[in-house]
Order: C-alpha cells, then structure tokens, then sequence
C-alpha cells in the first residue's frame, strides 16, 4: 500500500531537487548552507497574503492559499527549469566554475573573488578593464566553446592582486565582482546598519543574553517592517489557539497528556 506523503517527506523532496545541481563535477550533490527553500516559502507565503489581501479590496472576495514548499523548490530553480523544458537537458553542477568564466569565482593573492560578469556588455567591460579587449566576445556560444581558455587567463590576472584590490578594482569600472565574505565580515558591512536589516533584543524570555534576528530587506517612505516583540518561545500560545479552535480544557489536556502539543 502506498502512504500519503507527509509534510516533512516534501520537505526533503524540495530540497533534493534543488541538490541534484548543487556541488562540483567530482563531488555532488551538496546540500546548500542555509535552508533556502524554507526561508523562500515563507517569501512567497507572505506574497500571496498581500496578493490575497489586495485582491479581496478590489473584488470584495476572501482567498484560500494553498502554497506548497516543493513548488517553491521548483519555482528557484527557474533558469535551469526553463531550459529542460526547452532542450531536455539535465542541469549539472558547476560549483565555482560557472558556464561564462566572466561569471565565476576565482583564488586572488589572498581571498576568493567572486566576478559576476554574466551578460555581453559586462563581459566587454570585464575584458577591458583587466587590459584583454581582444578576449571580448559578441555571442554568448562563442564565449561557452572558449571557456577553458578565458578560465585559465582570468585565473593568472586574477592572482596578480588581493580579492579586496579586485573588487574596488571592478566595481569602480562597472563590473559585477565581490570577495567572498565570512558571516562576521558580511555583517560589519555598514549598508546594513544605514538601511537597519536587523534588529537586536537585549532581552529574550527563554534565552540568556541578546538575540539578533533579520528585519526586513526592504524599506517604505513611511511606516513600514518593524518588530515589536521578541520571538515567543515554543508553545507559549498553543492553549490559547486551541481555545480558540473551540477545544475544552480537558481535550487540551488530553492532547499534552499525548504529547500532540
């Protein structure tokens, strides 16, 4: 007999779709760092509410959102989902090696750089700015049969100066390029503290010391994200929506006597 699928089986459905191109050529598929298709969902749950809520002004109608995790999965692998419907072509992992070597990551005299030269003109400025114009290409299949050799050039240039040198060096001249970052050093980037993407509790029932948690990526004219209160802890309010489902003292009772809650 064949079981329905729980939650959690999707979960990691969604997830193994999104491995199958993750990793290197010798070694994958890797699952990714961060739980990306979780924090997407809730994206895209958010989304659809505000969706929802607009259309019910205009139309006067409520909505039902039904939002499934595994279509979120296939939803950001967008690009290589396209082109499997196009061509039938399995994507494959790249890793740092990217199908454009202007769109790669490469080991600078110290540090990583990541460059970001995806399309024609940033490959043309790419070329220009570290002196190559005669590597610039005018399609993109002449840029994939020459790849190795782009590669091979870009990585000796690029081990001539400190990821850091690099990246003031292209984005000065419009090129897409960053070094690679660690956590601590992503987070001491003062964008962050003009724009406030994070808020601070120096208190948090539940937790001993300060807890920091992201606020929001965006910002409004006016109003706008902001949190008022820290995170509550597990099953603070499981009583008082399960009163509100309509459930008596004793059926909660005898939920947390079967440890259902």
């Amino acid at each position: 007999m064949r079981r329905e699928q729980t939650a959690y089986d999707h979960v990691i459905q969604a997830t193994s779709g999104i491995m199958a191109s993750t990793g290197t050529e010798e070694v994958n598929p890797i699952k990714i760092g961060a739980p990306a298709v979780d924090y997407a969902t809730g994206t895209m749950g958010a989304f659809a509410l505000a969706s929802a809520l607009f259309q019910r002004e205009r139309t006067g109608k409520g909505q039902h959102i039904d939002l499934a995790m595994l279509g979120v999965a296939m939803m950001l692998q967008a690009s290589l989902m396209t082109g499997y419907f196009r061509n039938a072509t399995e994507p494959k992992p790249h890793g740092n090696k990217q199908p454009f070597a202007t769109n790669s990551a490469y080991e600078a005299k110290e540090g990583m750089v990541m460059i970001g030269a995806s399309n024609i003109r940033q490959q043309a400025r790419f070329w220009r700015a570290v002196e190559r114009a005669d590597m610039i290409k005018t399609d993109n299949e002449a840029r994939i049969e020459d790849r190795e050799r782009e590669a091979t050039i870009i990585a000796d240039i690029i081990k001539t100066k400190t990821a850091d040198e690099w990246e003031a060096y292209f984005q000065a001249r419009h090129v897409p390029a960053a070094r690679v970052r660690t956590m601590a050093e992503a987070l001491a980037d003062p964008h962050f503290a003009a724009r406030r993407v994070f808020h601070k509790f120096d208190s948090t029932p539940g937790i001993d010391g300060p807890l920091g948690v992201p606020l929001a990526a965006f910002k409004f004219a006016h109003g706008g994200p902001s949190i008022e209160h820290p995170p509550r802890e597990m099953g603070a309010d499981t009583e008082a929506v399960l009163r509100e489902l309509g459930y008596s003292s004793d059926e909660i009772a005898g939920f947390r006597a079967a440890r259902a809650t």
